[in-house]
């Protein structure tokens, strides 16, 4: 899944899509907007987060799929994929702090969900932090179970939850 089906946030519309080596400055910047400001998260955490341009490529080039929502040019919304333990985690998550509460997030878990149904995935996983009440909703609006609590870094918990992908019960536009 390339591209994503188009949506409005605010006045302006938005698709989420793949970004590859050419986009990687623009993930960076967005990172450094994001995490700078993510307060949420210990210190070291945030630093660690928000990675430089040549850590991008390198995960793009291995493991990660990088998908993206960009509007007039920015990159304001991102998330990463890859596989573990047979599931894709989706992970990073980052909304530019002037473009929440417009959908963004939300069509970027449309798109994961499609996304690991396209590649034949039948969970996902992604790691909350408890205090997000937001992302929380959002979870349980996708129909994301909490599967485990856990201490990712020393002092900061995080919820692993998983979804676990349905086979179509139609083809597209055919009922059966």
């Amino acid at each position: 899944m390339e591209g994503g089906e188009a949506k409005r946030a605010g006045k302006d519309e938005f698709r989420v899509e793949r970004l590859f080596e050419k986009d990687a400055t623009k993930v960076e910047d967005l990172l450094k907007e994001v995490w700078s400001n993510a307060t949420e998260y210990p210190e070291k955490w945030r630093k660690a987060r928000a990675i430089g341009r040549s850590q991008i490529i390198g995960e793009m080039n291995t493991r990660f799929r990088y998908f993206g929502i960009r509007l007039n040019g920015k990159i304001v919304g991102f998330y990463k994929a890859h596989i573990t333990n047979n599931a894709y985690l989706g992970e990073h998550q980052s909304v530019h702090p002037a473009y929440r509460g417009r959908g963004l997030a939300k069509a970027m878990y449309n798109h994961f969900i499609q996304f690991a149904k396209e590649t034949g995935y039948r969970k996902i996983r992604v790691n909350i932090l408890p205090n997000q009440i937001a992302s929380v909703k959002l979870m349980k609006k996708f129909g994301f179970k909490k599967v485990m609590e856990y201490e990712q870094v020393l002092g900061m918990l995080v919820n692993l939850y998983e979804k676990k992908i349905e086979e179509e019960k139609y083809n597209r536009g055919t009922s059966k």
